[in-house]
């Protein structure tokens, strides 16, 4: 599973470039990257919109999925 700290990794951004990417305050940022936040839907839309090509499905649901599966 892609994680959204390893997307952030890949895409050579730190967390306070990405928050602004995100148009969001890192702090915030940080806290969904860390999970203590959930990532709500404007979250998950403001990602996609910065990164289209970007599998939402892969980085929040695919280990909910995988567990349900078990």
């Amino acid at each position: 599973m892609q994680t959204l700290k390893e997307f952030r990794e890949r895409t050579g951004l730190s967390q306070c470039n990405m928050a602004r990417r995100l148009d969001m305050s890192q702090s915030f940022y940080e806290k969904v990257e860390r999970g203590h936040s959930e990532p709500s839907r404007g979250f998950m839309q403001k990602l996609k919109a910065a990164f289209p090509d970007v599998s939402i499905d892969e980085i929040f649901f695919s280990e909910t999925k995988a567990g349900a599966a078990s």
